[in-house]
């Protein structure tokens, strides 16, 4: 059997910027092109294609499978002349467009908007009453526009966490790491907006689960878990009585829990068959849920978080998508404690977009990880007079701990103090 795009008879579609793409049919696609954009809104593919260098043989056919035809961006296409011949297979992220000192004040009244409306509706929802979607997604549309701006401001405030409020943190965490997820994918301001509605509103079908079942240190029973389980369901019930709530973030509510190899809850579907919206926010929840202190379970290292969703790739979550979502948060995610070839711990604050393996840190422990003065340095500068202070290894959290809000205080403070 074809392909859907084969086998239904579909209206021709055209992209954005179609005038400077090229389209390419399916027999002549070839490793090398830069595909823009497959035959339809990319939203509407089963896998992720936008943006793409097809790089392999293997990502040729699997497009020519999904496609009857692409658009291709001949400046970005790349000749391969040798199997030898590097070629970049990270989807290259939207430039950042201010520095995250500067973005601080803005994330900052993002964060506390978005978080304070998050609370307000969770207690309108426990009186009986409806989310107010204006104001959600007034908060959204803030959110948006701070990690347009510099991702790295608002994914450091996540890290900042009421230990007392963990549904609410959980779901403005979850919001803001897809928005971030979904610019990194270069979607549009609409869908990134759609995105951050998803994961904001994902877990509110929580509230009506015993909070007793919720806060239990110890393994749940199976009669337990079931109540667990049904959050899904009374999510979905609970934002369908909105009428202007939109159907995909009703959908995230849902379905969440599915899993790639119909392994998942409430209706054991192939994760496959939802829609992407739907797919991002059960990554996200999953990594911010592994990394967050809960009652029953510690955090854990973001890079063991990330090791834990690669190795559940193609069977619980969509394989693309992981691994554009590790792409997105960098090999040493915002927050991440490391020890540098000194012995020194540094939490990471700021990502490298030219050297990943070389992020902005603030030292905060000494040789003997004991807390120490903060000191900010960049470990790309450091390689050249200073070899020793780059990073050596990740540290878990719970060996060390950090105070993050001293930290970012004095981070901030540093850019507070240079001239605009």
């Amino acid at each position: 059997m074809g392909s859907f795009a084969t086998v239904y008879k579909m209206p021709e579609f055209l992209p954005p910027n179609a005038e400077r793409l090229v389209r390419v049919n399916g027999p002549d696609i070839k490793v090398g092109m830069y595909m823009s954009f497959p035959d339809r809104p990319w939203l509407e593919t089963r896998f992720l294609f936008q943006g793409v260098l097809l790089t392999t043989e293997k990502q040729v056919s699997e497009v020519r499978k999904e496609c009857r035809y692409i658009f291709v961006d001949k400046e970005k296409s790349r000749t391969i002349q040798t199997a030898r011949e590097p070629v970049p297979t990270e989807t290259t992220a939207p430039p950042i467009l201010k520095p995250i000192e500067r973005e601080f004040v803005a994330a900052q009244k993002a964060h506390v908007d978005a978080g304070s409306q998050i609370q307000e509706n969770l207690k309108r929802l426990v009186a009986g009453e409806g989310i107010n979607v204006t104001r959600i997604r007034s908060s959204v549309k803030s959110c948006v526009k701070s990690i347009v701006t510099n991702p790295n401001a608002l994914m450091w405030l996540g890290r900042l966490r009421n230990k007392d409020n963990y549904i609410a943190e959980h779901c403005l965490n979850v919001g803001i790491l897809a928005i971030a997820f979904g610019r990194h994918l270069d979607m549009s301001l609409d869908e990134l907006e759609m995105l951050g509605m998803c994961g904001m509103l994902h877990d509110v079908g929580k509230l009506e689960v015993d909070q007793k079942i919720l806060d239990k240190p110890s393994s749940l029973s199976e009669e337990e878990f079931a109540v667990i389980k049904g959050h899904c369901l009374t999510g979905r019930d609970i934002l369908s009585k909105d009428e202007n709530m939109p159907k995909v973030v009703i959908e995230a509510a849902f379905g969440h829990h599915e899993r790639m190899d119909g392994s998942g809850y409430p209706r054991g579907v192939r994760a496959d068959s939802l829609d992407l919206y739907t797919r991002m926010i059960s990554i996200v929840d999953t990594y911010d849920a592994i990394t967050t202190t809960r009652c029953y379970d510690k955090s854990r290292p973001a890079a063991e978080a990330i090791k834990i969703l690669f190795s559940c790739r193609n069977t619980q979550f969509e394989p693309i998508l992981v691994e554009k979502f590790i792409e997105c948060l960098g090999i040493y995610p915002t927050g991440s404690l490391v020890e540098l070839k000194t012995g020194e711990g540094a939490v990471v604050i700021d990502s490298n977009r030219n050297s990943r393996l070389n992020p902005r840190v603030s030292i905060v422990l000494d040789e003997q990880k004991h807390a120490c003065s903060p000191l900010i340095i960049d470990t790309s500068s450091e390689g050249s007079d200073n070899a020793e202070r780059t990073i050596k290894r990740v540290l878990d959290e719970n060996d060390y701990p950090v105070d993050l809000e001293r930290v970012f205080s004095f981070f901030k403070e540093q850019g507070d103090s240079i001239p605009s």
